[in-house]
């Protein structure tokens, strides 16, 4: 997309700096533009309510073709995550480099797949109407406490906020500054850094490595007290609510405006590190002291499963980030009505679609590759995203 002088190049509306002149504005240059570019004059020429209609209609045909052949895909690929889990566990102790490396890889599988594959597509109600057991219904599924949460889906983000942050704001905000997934406006602060483009890509890569406890939980915690608040009666204008929460030594100290170091450390982050880091090791400290291993083997096992949360981090970082991060994507700066045509239209031109297919490509994925289908109709099963 072209862009106003001297401003880098971001999404397509992104650059909000207005024209200079009265002079004809192309979109893509500024929010104020008064005519289509020629790689935007598709838009004019759509028919808006056929294609909503379209869009309506498909998600109709697909909701009513579940059944249970979506919950049996739900659970194969639940029986995939929990074998990656369980087998990576119980060898990640041998100090076998290749055992190790492949202890690692599947830890990293099982904890991604079990957020962006089951966990995510339970939570957005994909199986409510379908699994009458209600085990994977949204309702229920890892909220409530934090024994549901262990037993259902344990991360570093509490399943409520990430509820919040992902399926409201996320959803229905999706390329605007409100978004609070918005990459491109997480990043503004690191893009005027005074620092050498090395120096930037590094820390990258530290946020790639980190991001779900240094960023994402906080930032998920944050959204979830904002909402909170709001409903409390307490006035929180979007600028405060966009700015992201990292863990910083400011937030170490203080915390954030909305809530404090301890509570959050104790409520989201702990029950986490409790289970990964504390208990799981346990088994194989009291292995190693019977066999007289001299800490090797609690050693080995607690490197596994420091390299498999890096791994995991990193995996869930190329899978998520790359969505809606591109300057050929459109960001947006007014809200629209949802389920409208603007709204489905905004879904599908801020949103990115990767290789797809198979089961073992999408578990890959995270099934994260339907992207433009799982936001038309985030209230599908994976295999009604296959079949759309």
């Amino acid at each position: 997309a072209a862009t106003c002088p001297h401003v880098p190049t971001m999404g397509k509306g992104g650059n909000k700096t207005p024209a200079a002149t009265a002079e004809e504005k192309l979109s893509g240059d500024c929010w104020d533009a008064n005519k289509l570019s020629k790689e935007d004059e598709w838009i004019g020429k759509l028919d808006h309510e056929a294609f909503r209609k379209d869009v309506q209609d498909l998600g109709k045909k697909l909701a009513e073709q579940q059944g249970p052949a979506d919950v049996a895909h739900l659970h194969k690929i639940v029986m995939w995550s929990r074998f990656c889990s369980y087998f990576g566990a119980a060898t990640c102790w041998i100090p076998m480099l290749p055992v190790q490396l492949m202890s690692v890889f599947l830890m990293s599988c099982g904890t991604m797949s079990r957020w962006t594959i089951i966990g995510h597509h339970v939570c957005h109600g994909g199986f409510d109407k379908v699994d009458t057991t209600k085990r994977y219904n949204r309702f229920t599924f890892a909220v409530g406490s934090v024994t549901k949460r262990a037993k259902d889906w344990l991360d570093w983000m509490l399943v409520e906020a990430w509820n919040m942050e992902h399926n409201q704001l996320h959803h229905y905000h999706l390329g605007e500054t409100t978004d609070p997934d918005l990459v491109e406006h997480n990043l503004a602060p690191l893009r005027g850094w005074p620092l050498p483009m090395f120096a930037k890509y590094l820390a990258v890569v530290w946020m790639a490595c980190t991001w779900k406890w240094w960023y994402y939980a906080p930032n998920t915690y944050k959204q979830l007290k904002v909402n909170k608040l709001r409903r409390e009666g307490h006035q929180i204008s979007e600028e405060e609510a966009a700015v992201p929460c990292t863990i910083d030594l400011s937030f170490l100290i203080g915390g954030c405006q909305f809530f404090g170091p301890m509570e959050f450390f104790w409520k989201v982050l702990g029950p986490y590190f409790f289970v990964r880091f504390m208990l799981t090791p346990l088994p194989f400290l009291a292995f190693d002291v019977a066999v007289g291993g001299n800490g090797v083997y609690a050693k080995t096992a607690m490197y596994s499963l420091v390299f498999a949360e890096i791994l995991t981090n990193i995996h869930s970082f190329i899978i998520i980030a790359t969505n809606h991060a591109g300057d050929d994507l459109y960001r947006f700066n007014c809200h629209c009505t949802p389920r409208s045509c603007t709204f489905f239209l905004r879904q599908v031109i801020s949103s990115v679609n990767y290789p797809l297919g198979t089961d073992l490509c999408d578990f890959m994925h995270g099934w994260l590759n339907y992207q433009i289908e799982h936001h038309l109709w985030p209230d599908l099963s994976m295999l009604s995203y296959q079949k759309a």
